[in-house]
């Protein structure tokens, strides 16, 4: 069962934990003290372990652990609760909106984690009960999970509103090489946030309401906080979302209003040489009675002419207004 175990502790209720091996930790039933298990879903022994020594529930349990596909969401048993939550992708050569998914049970004195991908949480959470500063009880550890990946979310947050800022400093500076590409991945950016922080929002909010005997008022106050933090982060993605289309509306003017300019610059240049082609074409035509054709100042006189159609047209469509 190699690699199935990523990392297992008991939480020792001073912020420290005690590493349990493989061995320790299938002999630990009921667990003596709070235990944290932490699953890869891509070990084939994964599913072997939460079959055979977990005992869960049932196989509908199983399956929404291992699931390869998921989206946040809450299910309140008897034995316990079923939490699949998301969190910025800060993996090496990853975007932070392919966010990665942490599906955890919880019931009274354990709580078993599942990851397909690597979680930073993970390994923060490791450190701090490594170093004694971590979760004391199973409802620290849940509150600390949620936390953890509030402060995550928030240097991604400031990247976002700093992207759009620059790109509404872009427009007024009409810089504009580039930019539609910008405006279409920021609002990419931010409806894939909001698609899984709003129904997050709602578990959080769940959380705080559910009857547990692991979840204290501490742990609850604190939870409160975190779906304030997550309510917030919603409501700057939708005015995001609102801004980058007031740009992308902005840029769509901008480029209308070019467009417009050049097709009258170049309907009023039209609009000179149209009697000056049909003057030049009539008396270009190849047949006998052309006026000056045996006159050798017939073209300066002819090009007179001209000057005065064109003066004359200048001279009309300004008091037209035409420019």
């Amino acid at each position: 069962m190699a690699g199935t175990f990523i990392c297992a502790y008991r939480l020792n209720g001073d912020g420290s934990g005690t590493a349990i091996d493989e061995g320790t930790l299938q002999s630990v039933s009921p667990p003596s003290a709070p235990i944290w298990v932490h699953l890869s879903a891509r070990s084939e022994g994964a599913r072997s372990w939460l079959e055979t020594q977990a005992q869960l529930p049932d196989e509908t349990l199983l399956e929404a652990l291992l699931a390869e596909d998921t989206r946040p969401r809450m299910q309140v048993r008897a034995d316990g609760i079923l939490l699949i939550l998301r969190g910025v992708n800060l993996n090496e050569n990853a975007e932070p909106e392919d966010m990665v998914s942490i599906r955890i049970w919880i019931e009274s004195g354990r709580f078993i984690s599942v990851q397909l991908r690597n979680l930073r949480g993970v390994e923060d959470m490791r450190q701090r009960l490594e170093s004694g500063a971590g979760p004391v009880d199973i409802g620290d550890l849940v509150t600390s999970f949620i936390e953890g990946s509030i402060v995550r979310m928030s240097p991604v947050m400031g990247d976002l509103t700093d992207g759009i800022d620059d790109l509404e400093d872009r427009i007024l500076q009409m810089d504009l090489e580039g930019i539609r590409e910008q405006i279409i991945s920021t609002r990419r950016k931010a409806i894939i946030f909001n698609r899984f922080l709003t129904p997050q929002k709602d578990i959080v909010q769940k959380l705080t309401e559910v009857q547990v005997a692991w979840l204290d008022r501490k742990n609850i106050l604190r939870l409160q906080e975190a779906q304030n933090d997550i309510t917030r982060f919603v409501e700057d993605l939708q005015a995001l979302r609102e801004r980058a289309h007031s740009v992308q509306e902005e840029v769509a003017n901008i480029l209308t209003e070019r467009l417009n300019r050049n097709t009258y610059v170049f309907s009023m240049i039209a609009a000179i040489f149209l009697p000056l082609s049909f003057l030049t074409g009539l008396l270009g035509i190849n047949v006998p009675g052309i006026p000056g054709a045996d006159d050798p100042e017939a073209f300066l006189v002819f090009c007179g002419i001209l000057v005065a159609v064109v003066v004359a047209q200048v001279a009309l469509f300004k008091r037209l207004k035409w420019f």
